[in-house]
């Protein structure tokens, strides 16, 4: 009996053991027909890499170095490096592979286009003395591969067409083209400068927009954050200048518009660190496409025709002596003026962040606060409830309905040297509500000679209502 219990065991081992196999070797897909294994080619460590350098046969070496965390250009000039690009090449070099190796003892290079290789990479790591490298030769005869070896390695092997293209960089590809470095979200003021006039925001501390100068009213979240996401993104299509002195360039840097700049962008982020962007002249644009010239009406004989709206602008930071060329959408979002930023709704309000607000009308105030449960189900359910001068439970949708609504009103016209309270009807309001989320906000609605008027806390001005959607915010808080 006991010999039967240790075969069985054995038996059950053995059947667990060729069961293992088996799902490995499922798992495996099988090569197909003429199919052969890819040869690692090259295998470079991301995290130990120092220096990468690209050489083509007809063009300019390229040299970049790590300093720091930071990659830096040294040939053919000196500039900082695009880190993302380096590290996008870093990464098709982790594992270089072949499809397959061609001959493995080859002593006539010249039939393959590597006696004088089109393209050659090297990386050097940390600790090395040589730096791993490949050469790249001529196409394969189907044309969708390319030769390719070590160097000093009699070895030559096929690889995809599209690896080359991996390293078919320029010197301004791989230079970091980022003008101002700064990110949207650690901004926390702002000023412009320019031909439509001067304006100045700050951010509060609950996230939201203000304008500081000419005057204290409110901005369009959405509207600076489009603004300063432009800023962000704003990167320069070509060099006009390297090192421009004012001084010493001075008809240089008139010539680029840049001794009194059209614009000026100054951002100061949460560091306290501040940022200026000069915008000057108009930048040729090689690749526009010339406008068709009209032909000319009797009625506008003599007249000239107007000039076509730039593409590009010379633009620097503040204290570089880099001149830049952009793309004209920064320069054009500015040329917008401070009426493009301004709030233009009467009250954007996030109804799931509202946990309660206050209405007052006819001289009464009532209170309304909002209660989260749980359902059978166990998710959140959200009722509003009016809590004085009476409680009563109330039907949620027509609760956010209404706040919805006041996001609903556009200002038809600001008012921003306004008389006294009474020429509106802002002495005693139609309608006032105050609503209480993140930070506490206020909007008032009066009403004189049939026109519709409102004040909200934090804005000097007095915003002109469209009389339709005013009436329809005094039903719908009338109602509650």
């Amino acid at each position: 009996m006991k010999e039967f219990w240790k075969t069985g065991l054995a038996v059950l081992v053995l059947a667990a053991l060729a069961s293992y196999i088996w799902f490995v070797e499922r798992k495996q897909e099988p090569k197909k027909e003429g199919e052969r294994e890819k040869v690692t080619l090259l295998a470079v460590d991301k995290a130990k890499a120092r220096e990468i350098s690209l050489s083509a046969f007809a063009g300019e070496g390229i040299r970049l170095v790590k300093e720091g965390t930071s990659w830096k250009l040294t040939t053919p000039f000196a500039a900082p490096a695009d880190t993302s690009a380096v590290e996008a090449m870093l990464t098709s070099l982790e594992k270089l592979e072949a499809d397959e190796l061609v001959a493995d003892q080859v002593t006539d290079f010249a039939q393959y286009g590597l006696d004088t290789p089109s393209r050659q990479v090297k990386a050097l790591l940390e600790g090395a003395k040589a730096p791993l490298a490949v050469d790249f030769g001529a196409k394969s005869p189907d044309g969708g591969s390319l030769y390719a070896r070590k160097p000093g390695e009699p070895k030559v092997y096929l690889v995809a067409s599209w690896v080359e293209g991996s390293f078919d960089k320029k010197p301004f590809d791989l230079r970091d083209r980022d003008l101002l470095h700064v990110k949207r979200d650690d901004v926390r003021s702002l000023e412009v400068a320019g031909p439509e006039g001067s304006y100045a925001l700050a951010r509060t501390d609950e996230g939201e927009w203000a304008f500081t100068t000419p005057l204290a009213t409110r901005a369009g979240r959405w509207s600076v954050d489009g603004l300063l996401g432009t800023i962000e993104n704003l990167r320069m299509d070509s060099v006009a200048g390297e090192a421009v002195s004012d001084v010493r360039d001075a008809k240089q840097i008139a010539r680029y518009g840049l001794a009194k700049p059209a614009r000026v962008v100054t951002l100061v982020t949460k560091d306290g660190v501040a940022r200026t962007l000069e915008i000057g002249g108009a930048a040729p644009d090689p690749t526009a496409t010339p406008a068709p010239s009209p032909s000319p009406s009797p009625a506008k004989k003599g007249e000239k025709p107007a000039p076509p709206k730039p593409t590009k602008y010379y633009a620097r930071h503040a204290g570089s002596g880099l001149v830049a060329v952009v793309a004209a959408t920064l320069a054009d979002d500015l040329a917008k003026g401070m009426g493009e930023l301004r709030a233009k709704r009467l009250l954007e309000v996030a109804t799931y962040e509202t946990e309660a607000f206050d209405v007052t009308a006819a001289g009464a105030t009532k209170t309304y606060a909002k209660s989260t449960t749980k359902d059978k189900d166990g998710l959140d359910k959200t009722q509003w409830k009016r809590t004085a001068p009476d409680a009563k439970d109330l039907d949620t949708t027509k609760v956010e309905d209404a706040l919805f609504k006041m996001g609903g009103v556009e200002v038809a016209e600001f008012v921003d040297s306004p008389s006294a309270a009474p020429a509106y009807g802002l002495d005693a309001p139609a309608l006032k509500v105050t609503v209480k989320a993140k930070n506490e906000s206020w909007v008032e609605l009066g009403r004189k000679d049939g026109t519709f008027y409102a004040r909200r806390n934090g804005d000097s001005a007095i915003l002109k209502l469209d009389p339709s959607k005013a009436e329809e915010l005094l039903k719908a808080f009338s109602e509650l």
